[in-house]
């Protein structure tokens, strides 16, 4: 083993948090306990704080990672990190650091790999105006506030309203990507609600040191689906198809509708600002369908009906005059 092997190796061995002595390590890499310890002050000069206790007891373990320490990967490991720095920059959610780690990741992989990643990189873009507008330190104090149950606060306005940006004290359970924005799930201080927040909506967010017992909570992502799919407009419509959810899910898109099975049917729960919009949508529905709700949505049935006739007439009566005239 060469120097600079055994280097990574203690480097390895010292990073995994246990105490090592000068012998344990010698008899480890067959050297002598001398060697060893002009290895540990390699690494000290290379900036690693490393504390040696003395006592039976005692050893060598690294007190601080001052340094990150070199990170092995195998083929497979190093391929998916440079793809998944590609696919984070064409997501719209690559940061300065993402682009340099990409950088030293493409000099050290094998040609072939490395084109791979400059493929992907490449080929996968975000369309003008479709760029998620999330801030990326945003999205890192929140995971942190999840995981560590820390209350976070932030300013957010509400959409399609002219009211003023209001604080908000949350304890946040989960972030959920659907479609094309990112939105935080859950417990509102102030209106002692659940509630679901988009992450583009928030400013000056900050994760508090006040901490939090984890409440019983509702399911975070079917939460934040009815929110979005109903809940934001303001009118609900519940239809029941006779057919399979697998059918019936590529009739809406994932952030239009709510579908779940009840019985041998499907439930469909939407919103919409406009129901006779709803009425020409559900007739291109090729199942048969039953309305739940609302009401209203019958009348605007009937009056396309009525409509749908009147078209038909006018396009008969078109046809009879274009025959009298040849």
């Amino acid at each position: 083993m060469t120097a600079e092997s055994r280097l990574l190796r203690l480097l390895a061995l010292l990073g995994s948090g246990r105490s090592f002595t000068a012998g344990e390590l010698a008899a480890e890499f067959a050297v002598t306990a001398r060697t060893i310890r002009r290895d540990i002050a390699s690494l000290r000069e290379l900036g690693y704080a490393i504390d040696a206790a003395p006592g039976v007891d005692g050893g060598y373990r690294v007190r601080s990672r001052t340094m990150l320490p070199p990170l092995q990967l195998d083929a497979g490991e190093a391929m998916a990190t440079g793809i998944g720095l590609a696919l984070l920059r064409g997501a719209g959610l690559s940061t300065e650091n993402a682009e340099s780690a990409g950088r030293k990741l493409q000099t050290m992989l094998p040609p072939t790999m490395s084109a791979t990643v400059r493929a992907v990189a490449t080929a996968v873009s975000v369309a003008p105006g479709h760029e998620p507008d999330v801030d990326h330190g945003t999205i890192v104090a929140l995971a942190s506030a999840i995981a560590t149950c820390l209350r976070v606060t932030f300013s957010y306005a509400k959409p399609w309203t002219t009211a003023e940006a209001a604080d908000r004290h949350v304890e946040p359970v989960q972030m959920v990507v659907l479609g094309s924005h990112w939105y935080l799930f859950g417990w509102d201080l102030d209106r002692e609600d659940w509630r679901v927040f988009r992450l583009d909506r928030m400013v000056d967010v900050h994760e508090t040191t006040f901490g939090f017992a984890p409440r019983e909570s509702p399911d975070a992502e079917a939460a934040v689906r009815r929110a979005v799919t109903v809940a934001a407009y303001e009118h609900t419509v519940i239809l029941e198809i006779t057919a399979s959810a697998s059918e019936v899910a590529p009739w809406f898109s994932s952030r239009g509708a709510t579908i779940s099975e009840v019985g041998e049917r499907v439930r469909v729960e939407f919103g919409v600002a406009d129901l006779g919009a709803a009425a020409g949508y559900a007739l291109g529905i090729p199942a048969p369908c039953r309305i739940v709700a609302p009401p209203q949505l019958r009348t605007e049935l009937a009056n396309l009906r009525g409509r749908i006739d009147d078209m038909c007439a006018a396009a008969d009566e078109g046809a009879s005059e274009g025959g009298l005239a040849d």
